[in-house]
C-alpha cells in the first residue's frame, strides 16, 4: 500500500516493521524470563513441602521419634491416629498436628 501510494514510504515501512520485529522479540524474552522466574520459585516451594514431608528422602515416620509427636499433641494423639490413619489402604495421608 505504501509503494502504491507514494514509493519513498517504503524504506520507512520497512525500517518501522524491523523496529517492531526487534521490539516483539525483546518483549518475548522478558516474558520468558518472567516465567522462568515464577516458574523457579514455584518449584522451589514444592521442593521444600517435599523435604517436609519426606526427610532424607524416606517417609517421616522413619526420619522422626513418635515422642516428638507425643509432646506436641499430648494424649490426643492417640484417638487422632486412629481416626485418620487406614494402615490397609494404600496412599499416604498428611496428619496436621
Amino acid at each position: 500500500m505504501a509503494e502504491r501510494t507514494d514509493k519513498s514510504f517504503s524504506g520507512a515501512v520497512k525500517a518501522q516493521e524491523v523496529k517492531q520485529k526487534k521490539g516483539l522479540e525483546n518483549l518475548e524474552k522478558r516474558l520468558l524470563k518472567a516465567q522462568k522466574r515464577k516458574l523457579a520459585d514455584q518449584l522451589e516451594r514444592v521442593t521444600d513441602l517435599q523435604c517436609e514431608l519426606f526427610p532424607n528422602n524416606s517417609l517421616q515416620e522413619r526420619q522422626a521419634n513418635f515422642s516428638e509427636f507425643y509432646l506436641e499433641k499430648g494424649e490426643q494423639l492417640i484417638p487422632l491416629l486412629i481416626q485418620k490413619l487406614k494402615p490397609l489402604e494404600h496412599n499416604f495421608d498428611i496428619i496436621i498436628i
